[in-house]
């Protein structure tokens, strides 16, 4: 920087000065900026890196003003005075510079990357320019101060259309929705919910998000969220209604509850053991547990009863529709469940453990009584209550 600092004298020409920024900023990885302007663009896929690389340098630039603000700010003759002056200058041309990214930013088409991008740009800027300001004693008409100020505006009102649309992305078939056929969490549970804990790293920029629409955004009918924490449970809400919409392309019988099972549980886990759990509501956990419940004993009542009513009868009496006893009846549907579930995936091994147990708990007495009540019935090889429990123990391995 020492070297640099004679090219913003205000004895040198702009074209030198332009050089010496140029080298400067490349020193920080980000001499792209320079080229930059409110109608330039680049690829959405580096979206996030530049926003990275951009924050990580500007964070650097301002512990490096500082530094030397500190070494220089009470001069002692004219060339600490100038060396002074020559800081303060590469400091409002820096951060005029770095102030580009902001408009391409802003000029990205709204999505959920866009959102995060805005807030990444918004937090650093927020932060870092008026201290640069009260450091070198700009005042609020100077250029760079007025540019942040319009930078940080345009920045707010691009994320509160962002998160206007949120919804409508979390129920976009382009955050794709082809569902999983054993049953599993859906790829979109995971990416929503750390895409919030994303949202919520700069909470106070998003606190001014929500703030401006309380205070008035003309056109606008639907009012956000009061706060962080509303808009977390919205749109958590949201895809949790999503995912039950969507469970209904889930043909086969209990699919639908397994799929239920798995994401829930998935989504409560995700959120109670995060940053996010400080905005859960009290309550919203046993909502959430007697939600499951609910999907575990439609379940069984899909899956298992029809199996187990087929022990109702005498063993050799002839069934009219099925023209067998209710042992073999029951032998060949619980084959046909068993054969189909064992692809079904539950993750969790907390989940998988509560279901096994809960449908051996459902067949495998009924299945006993039934010998009890029939000591006569010949019970075939590999058919004994043991060998039934250890069958169902195989299920949801996927």
């Amino acid at each position: 920087m020492v070297l640099l600092l004679p090219a913003f004298a205000t004895a040198f020409a702009s074209v030198e000065r332009t050089d010496a920024l140029r080298q400067w900023l490349a020193g920080f990885d980000v001499g792209w900026v320079l080229d930059m302007d409110d109608r330039g663009s680049f690829p959405r896929r580096e979206v996030g890196r530049r926003v990275r690389e951009w924050a990580h340098a500007l964070g650097t630039m301002d512990r490096v003003f500082r530094h030397g603000h500190r070494e220089v700010r009470s001069p002692v003759n004219d060339a600490a005075a100038e060396e002074l002056a020559a800081l303060g200058q590469l400091a409002g041309e820096s951060a005029s510079a770095m102030l580009r990214l902001s408009g391409p930013v802003v000029a990205l088409g709204s999505s959920p990357s866009k959102l995060l991008a805005a807030l990444d740009v918004h937090a650093p800027v927020s932060e870092t320019y008026p201290g640069l300001a009260r450091m070198f004693a700009w005042p609020p008409s100077h250029p760079v101060a007025a540019a942040s100020d319009a930078a940080l505006a345009n920045l707010l009102d691009a994320s509160r259309r962002c998160v206007r649309d949120l919804s409508a992305f979390i129920r976009a078939p382009q955050y794709p929705w082809r569902m999983p056929q054993g049953g599993e969490v859906h790829p979109c549970v995971g990416f929503w919910m750390g895409y919030f804990r994303c949202m919520l790293r700069n909470r106070v920029s998003l606190y001014f998000v929500l703030a401006g629409d309380r205070n008035g955004d003309e056109g606008q009918t639907t009012p956000l969220p009061p706060d962080e924490g509303g808009l977390v449970m919205e749109l958590i809400s949201c895809l949790e209604a999503v995912l039950e919409e969507k469970s209904g392309a889930l043909a086969f019988p209990g699919l639908k509850q397994i799929f239920m099972l798995n994401n829930t549980s998935a989504l409560v886990r995700r959120a109670v053991r995060s940053d996010l759990s400080i905005f859960l509501p009290p309550g919203w956990v046993l909502a959430r547990e007697e939600r499951m419940e609910g999907y575990l004993k439609g379940y069984l009542e899909i899956s298992w009863a029809p199996v187990v009513s087929r022990l109702v009868g005498k063993p050799g009496a002839l069934n009219v529709l099925r023209r067998r006893n209710p042992l073999s009846a029951f032998y060949s549907a619980l084959e046909n469940v068993c054969s189909m579930q064992r692809a079904w995936k539950v993750p969790s091994p907390a989940l998988r453990a509560v279901l096994r147990r809960t449908v051996s708990e459902n067949v495998i007495p009924a299945y006993g009584r039934y010998l009890d009540d029939h000591p006569e019935t010949e019970v075939p090889s590999g058919r004994s209550t043991e060998e039934l429990e250890h069958q169902l123990s195989e299920l949801f391995e996927g």
